[in-house]
């Protein structure tokens, strides 16, 4: 018997051994000038695999990923849940850049056609519709955008043709019914590692979250003999100090409580706290202290490896106490480019959709504009407008593909240059229309969300910039990676309101009262009218009583008189008729 128990423990080894794939978790906590914390945290997943592996066979990445990929034939997927608007102009740029709501794009490998992108598209959107309880299942060909400029792959490209769907739902509402699933995909799910910091009262009582899947395909060569599946996870938060009671914050403050320890099937654990230009005393010694260049800009960040702490103690707690002069106040330095939209514009006839870009870096920037137009908000082209005050830009390059009514959005890109140290508004009017009552949403007067603009630009300089680079996986990869030709970012603006014009919906109501009142009211005797049968009955006359009969019913003669006799030792009584007697 002792034999038959240890030989399923001495292959457990053996089969671990068969997948050649490894897990990470980090964590980047993140002051903010303003008096916010951001948090940043990625799980990543890189699993190795040859031409002749199965898909279907899989050990840390979720068989629910691994299976899209496989039956749909994709090549990148990118997927995310934002609730908030992420300020540029005061906290920088994040990590991982999202749009307000639901976003969604995916590249396709082996297509012959559009059409069959198209349906594709269409089955893995309504599979990640219910893969994470969304909305996605609403994407369809009259919100889905095929971005030629804007959106590049960042998998390797050996000459393969690879076909872009792109779309948005900026009305998409962000809970736990989406948190939950997206845990469930990690390998060891919510119980352990960082997983379980995310509790959904902090992450949801923030000023912004987002939730984000990006999984791609790298191959090795142009045959695709070996191949590496990256599964990334992020989350980001944004928190407001104030409401820990000051400048000081701790991972129990932030998260209501402290961590257990590091995931067990991760290879490494690791929580990174920024203290560029900021005095903070740390209740915990860290692991090592990382100085980073990256194009021209320095930070300063500790590192605490997880899996070392948990050998010491059970429950991971990290603290930080702020002992800066309170009477220096600090200046936020704008990072080099930001945006804003808006809608101008005077009655419901016609109104205008801008643009405002503003560049702080010293040199002119190379931009790539993509304005997502939906189809019940038609846009004249020859009113497109860039100008710089009162000069009037010339764009590189236009591409317009015009939408048309129910069926597909109105497609824009521009490829522009802004000047140094200046701000640029880029303008186009539409009309407001009329929709038919069945497309206005349930409340009506609340408006129609927009789809927000994607701003696309290579940066020369790294101030304020955090993202990884193209060719990494982790955020340690970062460190110290300095790019010559330019740390490319893309941002995006805030989603439009649009209120349109709104019939009377109180008709219908008042329409649906009164028939019914109507009916009600006309259904009773129709009712009586066709299911009884009326019949003619004649009165019979009755014979009429004789004076005498009439005269002793007035005095009463017909009156019986009742008598008592009591019975001898009886008790019993009787009554007796006065004509019986």
């Amino acid at each position: 018997m002792v034999h038959f128990a240890v030989w399923p423990l001495l292959l457990l080894p053996l089969a671990a051994a068969a997948f050649n794939d490894v897990f990470d978790e980090e964590l980047l906590i993140k002051p903010l000038p303003d008096g916010f914390v951001y948090s940043y945290f990625q799980f990543t997943t890189r699993w190795q695999l040859a031409a002749n592996d199965s898909l279907l066979h899989t050990h840390l990445v979720s068989r629910s990923l691994a299976e899209l990929f496989h039956h749909y034939d994709v090549s990148e997927l990118h997927l995310s849940f934002t609730n908030g608007i992420w300020r540029y102009e005061n906290w920088g740029f994040p990590v991982v850049d999202a749009g307000p709501g639901a976003e969604v794009w995916a590249w396709f490998a082996n297509a012959k056609d559009d059409g069959e992108v198209d349906g594709r598209w269409k089955q893995l959107c309504g599979t990640l519709s219910g893969l994470f309880c969304a909305s996605l299942s609403f994407v369809d060909g009259t919100n889905t955008f095929r971005p030629e400029y804007s959106l590049r792959p960042q998998t390797h490209r050996f000459g393969e043709e690879l076909r872009v769907r792109y779309a948005a739902l900026p009305r998409e509402i962000v809970c736990t019914e989406n948190l939950t699933p997206w845990k469930k995909l990690l390998p060891c799910k919510l119980r352990e590692g960082f997983a379980s910091l995310l509790t959904p009262d902090h992450v949801y009582s923030g000023n912004y979250h987002s939730l984000a899947l990006h999984v791609r395909k790298l191959c090795e060569d142009a045959e695709c003999g070996r191949f590496q599946l990256e599964v990334r996870q992020s989350v980001s938060l944004v928190q407001d100090q104030r409401l820990f009671g000051g400048k000081d914050w701790s991972v129990r403050k932030l998260f209501g409580q402290g961590m257990e320890g590091a995931c067990t099937l991760a290879a490494s654990s690791k929580l990174y706290v920024d203290v560029t230009d900021r005095s903070y005393e740390m209740t915990q010694v860290p692991t090592d202290v990382i100085r980073t260049t990256r194009g021209g800009a320095s930070s300063v960040l500790y590192e605490y490896d997880i899996k070392q702490f948990e050998r010491k103690q059970r429950m991971f707690n990290v603290a930080a106490v702020d002992r800066a002069d309170p009477n220096v106040v600090s200046l936020i330095q704008p990072p080099p480019i930001y945006s804003k939209r808006f809608i101008s514009g005077v009655g419901q006839e016609r109104g205008r959709i801008v643009t405002r870009i503003t560049n702080t870096h010293w040199t002119d920037l190379n931009l790539i504009i993509f304005e997502n137009i939906p189809w019940f908000v038609p846009i004249y082209l020859h009113t497109l407008k860039i100008t710089q005050g009162p000069i009037q830009l010339t764009p590189r390059t236009v591409k317009y593909i015009p939408g048309r009514q129910r069926e597909r959005p109105s497609h824009l890109e521009i490829a522009l240059t802004i000047p140094k140290r200046s701000t640029l508004e880029l303008s186009i009017d539409f009309d407001y229309i009329f929709l038919k009552w069945q497309e206005y949403p349930p409340d009506a007067s609340h408006g129609h969300y927009l789809q927000p603009s994607i701003i696309s630009v290579l940066l020369p300089t790294a101030r304020n910039y955090t993202s990884l680079p193209r060719e990494a996986a982790l955020f340690r990869d970062s460190f110290n990676a300095t790019q010559p030709d330019g740390y490319f970012l893309q941002l995006r603006t805030e989603a439009l309101l649009l209120t349109l014009p709104i019939p009377d919906f109180s008709m219908p109501y008042n329409v649906i009262c009164l028939a019914c009142t109507v009916v009600a009211l006309a259904f009773g005797p129709i009712h009586n009218i066709s299911t009884k049968k009326i019949v003619a009955k004649s009165k019979e006359p009755k014979d009429k009583p004789k004076w005498g009969q009439k005269i002793r019913g007035w005095f009463g003669k017909g009156k019986k008189k009742v008598e008592e006799v009591e019975g001898e030792g009886s008790g019993d009584k009787t009554e007796l008729v006065e004509g019986e007697k």
